[in-house]
């Protein structure tokens, strides 16, 4: 999914115009169907106290992040002259131009939001496209740490009949803030992240799967009314994998399960926060430098993307090897000393 991302980015970029891949953020929405079920999961079954859940989702996110936004704000200059220079007159590099440009205006406002991944619940009038500047796809990440910090409560909710009207209440109030909040706000997605916490209890309470999974098809149904029939194919792409999951091992439906689980699927899968983080750096370096040498059109079209996958790949390695997962192997150490009153493994 993360590569469906990177595509749609390089084609916006000339202005292709290839179905699907362009809409890329339905990779997105993949991605937050995917981590509604696996925070589930992970709550229900780990149990671990609050403080040390939020320790360990905070260094899964943060140390890749901080690293990201730091080389990106100092390449704010290019980020402004790739976009500048670009002999590709579109709607999307417009954009890109004008969020660069007012990342560099309001820099220091920017950081202070920025930094504790605060960007997506600032609203437009206090800090302009606050989402979208300096690191324009940590959109999502804000909106997943806003999802850590709320699913504990959510999960909550659920876990008693008497407690389903609070979650209900908060679901509608999330969704009716989202006129006063930006998209990197959690109301918009929050029915996606809501399709992926009943996929897991119905994939787990087997003797309830029929309610929750009633539960994900509304939550689908929501989501469908507010983004577009085009959610369908996030929503049916995250069936497939479920149902090929559940499906008996040696059958012709756990096929798509088993093909997912083989060596490169999952590294790249390991990678994927890796690889979406830091694919648009090379995507427009690579801008910035082969029109500033005065490369043809046809050329800078053949080269940009051969570079930027390249490089977001080595980049991705490069970067999961040395700070993402150590990052994460320390949030693990951390919350296994005694201070925090547990000698749990990661």
């Amino acid at each position: 999914m993360a590569w469906w991302v990177v595509a749609g980015h390089i084609s916006l970029s000339f202005g292709w115009h290839i179905p699907i891949i362009d809409r890329n953020t339905l990779a997105v929405d993949v991605f937050i169907i995917l981590s509604g079920f696996v925070i589930a999961r992970l709550i229900d079954r780990k149990a671990e106290p609050l403080g040390i859940y939020i320790v360990r989702r905070g260094f899964r996110l943060f140390p890749l992040y901080l690293v990201v936004l730091a080389v990106s704000t100092l390449l704010l200059g290019v980020q402004v002259a790739a976009w500048q220079d670009i002999p590709f007159d579109t709607p999307a590099n417009a954009n890109r131009l004008y969020l660069a440009q007012q990342g560099l205006d309001s820099l220091g406002q920017q950081l202070l939001v920025h930094v504790p991944l605060l960007q997506g619940v600032i609203p437009g009038q206090v800090l302009d496209s606050a989402p979208y500047t300096i690191v324009g796809q940590a959109w999502s990440i804000s909106m997943e740490w806003q999802f850590y910090l709320l699913a504990p409560f959510f999960l909550w909710c659920l876990a008693k009949r008497q407690r389903w009207l609070i979650g209900i209440a908060t679901f509608l109030a999330l969704i009716l803030m989202t006129d006063l909040l930006p998209g990197g706000f959690i109301g918009y997605k929050i029915a996606r992240f809501g399709v992926g916490i009943c996929s897991y209890l119905a994939f787990d309470r087997r003797h309830e799967w029929r309610g929750w999974a009633a539960a994900a098809l509304g939550f689908a149904a929501i989501g469908i009314a507010r983004e577009g029939i085009t959610q369908l194919l996030p929503l049916s792409l995250w069936a497939m994998v479920l149902m090929s999951a559940a499906a008996p091992a040696h059958s012709v439906m756990h096929l798509p399960a088993r093909l997912l689980g083989k060596r490169l699927p999952a590294h790249l899968g390991e990678i994927s926060y890796s690889i979406y983080l830091v694919h648009m750096i090379p995507l427009y370096v690579s801008i910035m430098v082969l029109t500033r040498l005065g490369v043809s059109s046809t050329v800078l079209q053949i080269a940009v993307p051969i570079v930027t996958v390249v490089a977001s790949y080595g980049l991705a390695r490069l970067t999961y090897r040395l700070i993402e997962k150590p990052g994460i192997q320390l949030g693990a150490r951390l919350t296994a000393a005694p201070v925090f009153g547990t000698r749990r493994e990661a």
